[in-house]
């Protein structure tokens, strides 16, 4: 399965992120902070990084440069997630080959974009068993409805069902 490395400051939109990544059908290996995020791209090899880019330890174009010195990762194509305007990020960052931005708060159709310009669409190996059919298990007429079962992304006023807002 095709990795994707995964650091943001804050943990929350980290899970957010390795959510949204599996619902693209990417594995997430997910850095606990900026100081494993090489030593866990060595070691698992992703595809593709997926970093905050503004950091408590370093922004993230100082982890880019780090990612970008080791002959493992000197190709690693990233993709900052940020509120940081992109002209910002740009301008920092000038002509680095491989490079792609999202916007916070996540817009999934805006990741699998940038996911796809950079590492091209997902292929799934036609060697995989299929998938057994859905169960559906409906409840008798008046027995009580089970819990509704969380995603991941909250629809807080209704209008966007493919974006996640952590305000």
């Amino acid at each position: 399965m095709t990795k994707i490395l995964i650091y943001d400051a804050d943990p929350r939109f980290g899970e957010v992120l390795k959510t949204a990544v599996a619902s693209l059908g990417y594995e997430a290996v997910v850095a606990a902070d900026g100081y494993s995020v090489l030593p866990l791209a060595e070691m698992h090899r992703p595809r593709l990084a997926v970093l905050d880019y503004k950091l408590p330890e370093a922004d993230g174009f100082e982890i880019l440069k780090r990612l970008r010195t080791t002959t493992t990762c000197a190709a690693l194509p990233v993709i900052f997630a940020s509120v940081t305007p992109k002209f910002e990020i740009e301008m920092t960052i000038m002509d680095a080959p491989a490079v792609g931005y999202i916007d916070k708060p996540l817009d999934v159709a805006q990741l699998k974009e940038a996911i796809e310009s950079l590492i091209g669409p997902l292929v799934k190996a036609a060697a995989a068993p299929a998938a057994a059919p859905a169960r559906m298990d409906i409840p008798p007429p008046g027995a009580p409805l089970p819990p509704p079962v969380f995603n991941g992304e909250p629809d807080l006023d209704g209008a966007r069902e493919d974006v996640i807002d952590l305000d």
